[in-house]
Parts: C-alpha cells; structure tokens; sequence
C-alpha cells in the first residue's frame, strides 16, 4: 500500500523541504513547521519532561530519602523482560549512587524479580511475605509491574511495606490506592508523555532523586535531611556532558565524599534506549528524544557487562541503533527471563568488574542460542496447528509443556504469517494455562482479555502485548469463547490481509548520498516511525546470485528505466534466484542504506518485497 501524495498546496508551502522527506513526514503525521522542526532534531532541554509532572513525584522521593536516612531495606522489584530487567538496574544503579555520596549503607538496597514459571508475572502476596520475613523490606519499589497487584500492595501495607509503583501497563478495574502511583495513564496523571516504557518511568524517578541529592548536597546537608521547601524537577546539563569520558564531579563536599556526577542521570539513558526498543514503545515526541540520546550514551556505555553483552553479540560500537538494540541486545536480555531466571540479565547490567562481566555475558549469549533452537521448533508445532486459519478473526494456539518464556516469541512470528491477532498458550502437568498475545494495528489484545476476565485467574499487558493465565481446561475454553466472541466483533468488515506500506514510489537515480544524509535525520526507527521503505516498478535484473552458506538470500544489480544501475540485497529470498533471470522485469519494495566493508562505503538497498 502506498501513502497518498503530500498534496500540493502543502507542497508548495514547504518548497524547501527535500520533497522525499517532505513526504516521509506528511506519511508520519508531521505536517507543521514547528512539528517538523521538532521531529528532524530533538533536543533535550526542550523534549524531555521534568519529573516534576508527575504528580505524585515529590512524596515518592521523600520515602525513598526517607528509607535511606534510616537505613531501612528498600526492595526494587522488577519484571522479567528486558523492560523490567532495564528498569531494575537504573534504580539500583541510582540508589548505589545515593548511598556512596551521603554514606548510606549500600547493603541496605536490595532486588528481586519473579521466576517466569513459578511466580507468573508482576507481585503476589506470597513475594510481599518472603521480602518480609527473609529480607525485611521496608519499601519495595516496583517496575515494570505493580499496577495490577493491588492484593500484594494491600498485603505489603498490613504488614509495615510502603509501596511505590513505576509502571505503565493498562489500568486495571481496581487501582492500588496504598501505593504511591508513578505511572503516566493513572487517571488525572499530569504526566504528559502517555508512552513511557516502565524504564522510562522508573528513569524519572531517578531522576527526581538524582536532583533531590543534588540540592542536599549543595546546601551542606551530610544527613539527607528533606529540602522539602524546593520543588522536584530535572536538572538538564549541557549535552557535553554525554561526551564526557568519566565522572565530572561538582565541588568538594564537607563530608568529604564526592556529590553526584554532573550528567550522571544522562549515562542512565543506554538502559533506557533499551527499553523503550524492546517494549516496542513510539518513537515520538519525549521518547524519540530519549531513543536519540540513550543511544549516544550506549555507543559509549560505561557498563562493563553491557559492553561485553554487546561484544559477544556482534555488536559495533559507535554503529549500535535500534536494529542492534532489537535483534543482538535485546533479545540476550530477555533470553534470561525466558530460559532460565532474569536476575541473570540484571547481574550482567550490574557487574563492575569487568573479567566477570565477559563471563556473564557469555552465559546469557548461551541461553539466547539456546532460546533460538527451542523457540523455533515451538514455532514449527504452533503453524502446523493453526494450518489454514479461513476467515477467523483471531488465533490461539495451545500446546502441552509450551514454555511460558517463549508463547510470546512464537505469538509474534504467528502474526507476521497471518496479519491476525494471536495468542499462543502453553498448558502445564497441573492444568494451568499460560498464554501471551501479539497483536496487529488497531485491535487490542489487553482489551481483548478483559473481554473475558471472569475466566482468567491474572491478566495484563498493552494494546499490542499482553499475558495471562487461567486454571482448569473449562475456565480456558470459556475465555476463547469470550475472546473469539471479541474479536469477531470488534474486527467485523475488516480486511486483515497483510500489507506492506510503502512511503513513496522513487527512481533510483534519485538514491544518491544527498538522499542519505536526509533519511539519517529520521532515525531513531521504530514503532511510531518505521524505517523509510520506496518502491520502484520496471527495475531489470542485470545481475543476480544467492548469499549464505544455505542460499538463502539474494543478491541482485537492477537497472531502473533510466538506466542507473543499483546493488540490491533481499535475505529471506533465496528462492526468487529461481524466478528471476538476467533481463527479466520487476517491482521492489526496498529501504536504502549503506554498506560498509573493509572500509569501503556504497549505496544499497535491502528489499523487502518483490514482484515480477
């Protein structure tokens, strides 16, 4: 499907924009000046919120101060996936910080993060009972989770736990009202960038800690003590500070240990370009902004194990982007969680040493090997059960031993094949049922589920991603009834066949360096603002072979009708080096790039579609 053309008093109106990235914004929604000027060059002091919008913020940092003044246990409570396990790190890697520049004990911050299979997802009673009598958790800090645990929060408080919640999945019927609520759709929440992954909301809240120690600090306070009469807001250093190779410390303080680094809360941001990556967040507005600097800061992170993560992952750096962070990075991290336990991920984000970092990461490049074979072979079974889907409105697949880490992999590759909404269940020994959904644009999958709450023991997720579980084969067949009934309605007169949208048709004459350095300035790419694709009709095959040690992939040079000859690589089309021949005509649907070898650089296209 190709975008309609900028129309032309629209055209005449920004005669000076590249007519190419005119319309690749007008396809994106950004059709004023201002919008354009905004999207082509974020910029932090004027894209990123305080912390102070939050309107709850000021009360969760005086409790985490507060917690450190008296040397109370402060659990951070994650979640499983990259989001969470990213999230996690920034608070502890915040509180460590706070600690070693006021004294407090370190020993004192402490973490957890719920087993896949044994816990389920987010907070439970059981856990809130564990930190208290085994760890003495006066405050747990969730993230990533927790907005829909309103049973453990309310467990927490009968026995002496305060709560703070740094999450950013759909409301759920009933709010935890004993928790200090940091989340962005909380209704009545002044927070105006809706879109924030539970990184991204617990990067806030260090944020406001951050700031809060800084003011302490510059008034002399060795104690902490509350500097309740100043406002929580976000202190923004110039953006040198980001090219900074070490700590730029402020002035000696009298207790004799150094403050905070200027800029320490910016060298958060690798974590949370992660995040926001993986959770598939939009890479508009406040977040393409912290995507565009989180990755200035992760081409040069001071994590040692992040460092060697990326090392054993292929990884370059200076060249990481989003397609680095969403099939090398990501995946590693969230190998852990899905394969064996997530605090494995969180311990490689963590370690300062660099000869254990080397060993961690190797580890968890090892469960992400393995989570690729047995995901792949789930996938297999899963296909062969849909089969021929007709025309129903939505998938569920269920198998017995499906692992719960892997339904949402499998989940997703279903929805690539069939352009449905798709839930894939695993059933365990005990008859319990757990499932993870994926969807496509406009159906949501979490409204969805709540379509058939009565039958679900726990639910939760976003439009586009979700998770449950359910007990007893009945229950579940009742909730597929409900779900399906959902679907059928709400998906009614649609076309779901899948599509591929194409930003503009181009000639590829017109695929030159000038255009290059135009497409740069649309990146970061992601969910929101997908990678450009052009299509181009009447290309001629001039050249074409196989690539890979299977042939997999192909590699073609197309002469377009003006006669420009141009390099094209296709992976995933092997088996079109049996359709094509020299001379043949066809259609491409390509993004353009660069290819880079032995310091050689050369215009390419990566086809994404072809037709004769």
């Amino acid at each position: 499907m190709i975008s309609d053309l900028v129309p032309e008093d629209a055209r005449r109106e920004f005669a000076g924009v590249h007519p190419v990235v005119l319309q690749l914004l007008w396809n994106r929604g950004v059709r004023l000046r201002e919008q354009m000027d905004v999207f082509l060059s974020p910029d932090w002091n004027r894209d990123v919120h305080s912390p102070s919008l939050f309107r709850n913020m000021p009360e969760a940092v005086a409790r985490v101060f507060k917690a450190l003044e008296t040397g109370e246990v402060i659990t951070v409570h994650g979640d499983y996936d990259a989001d969470g396990v990213c999230g996690s790190a920034v608070l502890i890697s915040t509180l460590r910080e706070l600690c070693r520049a006021f004294g407090f004990d370190e020993t004192k911050t402490t973490s957890f993060i719920p087993d896949r299979e044994k816990d389920g997802y987010g907070m439970s009673p059981k856990t809130v009972e564990h930190l208290n009598e085994h760890v003495k958790t006066r405050l747990i800090i969730t993230v990533d989770c927790g907005i829909s645990n309103k049973p453990a929060i309310d467990r927490a408080k009968e026995l002496g736990i305060d709560t703070i919640v740094c999450d950013h999945h759909a409301m759920p019927a009933e709010l935890p009202t004993a928790a200090i609520l940091i989340h962005p759709q909380v209704p009545g929440e002044t927070y105006p960038n809706k879109s924030l992954c539970g990184t991204g909301v617990a990067f806030k809240l260090a944020c406001g800690l951050i700031e809060e120690a800084r003011r302490r600090q510059s008034d002399g306070r060795t104690d902490g003590a509350p500097a309740a009469e100043h406002p929580v807001v976000l202190a923004v250093s110039a953006d040198a500070s980001l090219r900074a190779s070490g700590a730029l410390f402020l002035r000696p303080h009298p207790s004799g240990r150094p403050p905070i680094s200027e800029g320490y809360e910016k060298w958060l941001l690798d974590l949370v370009a992660i995040a926001t990556v993986t959770d598939v967040m939009p890479l508009v507005g406040e977040n393409r902004a912290l995507e565009t600097f989180g990755l200035v800061v992760l081409n040069k992170t001071r994590r040692p194990g992040l460092r060697a993560l990326v090392d054993v992952a292929g990884g370059k750096f200076g060249l990481l982007d989003t397609y680095s962070i969403g099939f090398q990075i990501g995946p590693r991290i969230n190998a852990a969680g899905r394969m064996n336990h997530a605090s494995a991920a969180l311990n490689v984000l963590l370690e300062e040493d660099e000869m254990k970092a080397v060993v961690l990461a190797s580890e968890l490049n090892d469960a992400n090997v393995a989570r690729q074979k047995a995901s792949e072979a789930m996938y297999q079974e899963a296909l062969a059960q849909v089969g021929d889907i007709g025309d129903r409105k939505l998938i569920v697949a269920v198998g017995n031993g499906w692992s719960a880490g892997l339904v949402g992999l499998v989940a997703g590759k279903l929805v690539n094949v069939y352009g449905r909404p798709t839930y894939v269940v695993g059933k365990n020994e005990e008859g319990k049922y757990v499932g993870s959904g994926r969807s496509v644009e406009g159906f949501d999958v979490t409204e969805c589920l709540k379509s058939a709450a009565n039958h679900l023991d726990k639910f939760g997720g976003h439009p586009q991603a979700c998770g449950f579980s359910v007990t007893g084969q009945r229950k579940f067949m009742e909730a597929v009834v409900a779900m399906n009934a959902y679907a059928e309605t709400t998906l009614a007169g649609r076309d779901l066949a899948p599509t591929l949208k194409i930003d503009t048709a181009i000639d590829l004459g017109d695929a030159n360096w000038a255009l290059i350095a135009e497409l740069n300035k649309f990146a970061p790419c992601g969910e929101g603002n997908p990678k450009p694709v052009f299509v181009a009709d009447d290309l001629v095959v001039a050249d074409i072979s196989t690539m890979g040690a299977d042939k997999k992939h192909l590699r073609l040079t197309a002469r377009s009708k003006t006669g420009k000859l141009a390099k094209m690589v296709a992976f995933g089309f092997g088996e079109w080096a049996t359709k094509l021949k020299v001379g043949d005509t066809f259609r491409a649907a390509f993004e353009i790039g660069m290819n880079e070898w032995n310091g050689n650089k050369e215009l390419q296209m990566r086809i994404v579609d072809i037709k004769l």
